[in-house]
């Protein structure tokens, strides 16, 4: 593959080893870190592109194309939970071991590595109130303005409460994990422009449509049984033999 005359002179060092995951294995086995980077074979240019996992815990590395600059993100259950920047390699990789191998909680982690920044909700995610911090997060601020009400009064009723709520093309979804991908064997509520709600089920079957209440209403009589609360994890942890079919990828 053919890599670029600025590329070369940003990172002589990842140049020398051949690919990005190769310069970070290489730096793992320096740290005495048992991790190893994980073999794709996805379309991704290896050059610029790794990834480290183990069990839940993952991070995704690149390279910045204008400086020298490796960017990550650091994953647990689904969730991005932080993301780094840094110019030295060595740095970076030393966090994503402790972030992995050490399993420290991500506030610990940016104390200790400042190019560290958690994002907003990791400490609930990481004590497990997740789905509740969720729920606060649409109550005070919703970027689709016809789910407003949707959300207050989707937010009173105990059966929705207790799942995981997502938006995804200005629809109100529900999952029963925490983390993506989500499950989508749930009813999810679409905003009509006559101001009624549209209730489908996972394959997209009309279930029925009405008010705020009657939407809900729609949506929880065809819940399955004992799906709530949502479990801090994927569908894949689930025995769901869906996920979202609404969009490629869930808004947050």
């Amino acid at each position: 593959m053919k890599v670029s005359e600025e590329t070369t002179a940003l990172y002589p060092d990842v140049i020398a080893t051949g690919s990005l995951a190769n310069a970070v294995q290489q730096a793992l086995q320096k740290l005495g870190s048992a991790l190893r980077v994980a073999e794709h074979d996805n379309g991704y240019n290896f050059v610029v592109y790794a990834r480290v996992e183990e069990g839940s815990r993952f991070s995704q590395i690149y390279i910045a194309a204008q400086e020298r600059l490796f960017l990550f993100d650091l994953w647990n259950k689904g969730i991005m939970l932080a993301q780094g920047k840094t110019p030295d390699l060595d740095e970076m990789v030393n966090a994503i071991d402790k972030w992995i191998s050490a399993k420290i909680k991500i506030d610990v982690l940016t104390q200790k590595f400042r190019f560290v920044t958690a994002e907003a909700g990791a400490s609930a995610h990481e004590e497990g109130n997740g789905v509740e911090y969720r729920w606060q997060s649409y109550l005070k601020e919703m970027s689709h303005p016809e789910l407003v009400d949707l959300v207050r009064a989707a937010s009173k009723r105990d059966q929705l409460r207790s799942l995981f709520p997502f938006t995804s093309l200005c629809n109100l979804c529900f999952s029963r994990c925490t983390g993506y991908p989500y499950s989508g064997d749930l009813p999810y509520i679409q905003p009509m422009e006559d101001g009624q709600f549209r209730v489908r089920d996972h394959s997209g079957r009309v279930l029925g449509k009405g008010s705020v209440e009657e939407a809900i209403n729609i949506t929880i009589a065809n819940l399955p049984a004992n799906c709530g609360p949502a479990i801090a994890g994927t569908a894949s942890d689930l025995d769901v033999p869906f996920v979202c079919k609404t969009t490629d990828r869930p808004e947050t």
